[in-house]
Order: C-alpha cells, then structure tokens, then sequence
C-alpha cells in the first residue's frame, strides 16, 4: 500500500483541531459525492478512451494519463446504480485505492469542502451491498439557497476501488 492511501479514508486532516475533513464534492448520474480529497490525485478532461471488450459493465476502458495506462470505471454503474448516461462525461478523478491509481469518470466537479465531525452522519445501518463502500451522509451548503443544505454520499475509495 502507499503510504498516501492510507489517508484515503474520511480521517481529519492533520492541520484541524475540530477534527475537519476535506471532501471533494462531485456530480455522478443524479446523486452528489464524497471522496477524501487525501486520495484524489488529479482531475482531468476526459482523455481519450480505449474500451476494453467483454469488460464488466462499469468499466468505460483504459486511458493513457502521461503514458500511464489508468483503467477507467462509471461511478454510477460501480454503486449499482441504474442511471442512463446521456451526455459525455465531464472530468475524470485520478483515485488512489491504496495499490493503484483508478480513474473514476464523472459529470462534474462540484468543490472541496471542509466537513466538521457534526456534518457526517455515518453509515451504521446502511443496505449490505452498499454500506462497505458508503461511509455515511455529509451536510454541506446548498448550490441554490444560502439557508439550505445538500446530502452528499461520502465514499470510501478503498473499498470500493480495491477489489473491482
């Protein structure tokens, strides 16, 4: 494992003495995510794509990232969820998984946000097939009004990258 990755999961950061996390927010099918911003390398434009044939159906293919090979996967698909893409996916994460660097294609990135302990509500009680890869619900600002507020499912990259 890298040393990175081993801060993948929504741990404070080292600098916060409330315990604050980083979360970069992100928009896939028609839900909002989470991931620890420790284990997102970069953000890329969607590169060009080689598929991959008779790939299980939530991998999109390959792409070559500074002549790296990086296996591309559909978030919405990897979750199970049955969500038709109908326009091309906007930005690609680089995700450290803890042995590898995966590609996580989504619609667009939403911003990082500093998420205080009171803000997560941890998943205890979550469906079997997700609860191994959701590690529970943030609160953060709404997009569209000051006094509101967003869910925004938290995803532990390890897990749900580390076994595809």
């Amino acid at each position: 494992m890298r040393p990175t990755a081993q801060k993948a999961t929504l741990a404070p950061n080292a600098d916060s003495d409330t315990g604050a996390t980083a979360v970069l927010a992100v928009w896939a099918g028609n839900e909002a995510y989470g991931f620890p911003l420790s284990a997102v390398r970069e953000i890329l434009v969607p590169p060009p794509l080689t598929e991959v044939p008779r790939a299980a159906r939530h991998f999109l293919g390959v792409i070559s990232v500074r002549g790296q090979i990086i296996t591309l996967i559909d978030l919405p698909k990897m979750l199970n969820l049955e969500v038709e893409q109908t326009a091309p996916y906007g930005r690609v994460l680089l995700i450290d998984n803890g042995e590898e660097l995966i590609g996580v294609a989504v619609d667009r990135v939403i911003q990082v946000y500093r998420m205080e302990p009171d803000d997560i509500e941890y998943a205890s009680a979550m469906s079997a097939e997700l609860s191994e890869y959701v590690v529970g619900v943030g609160r953060v600002p709404s997009e569209s009004s000051a006094d509101a507020q967003d869910m925004l499912i938290l995803i532990d990259p390890v897990s749900l990258l580390g076994d595809r």
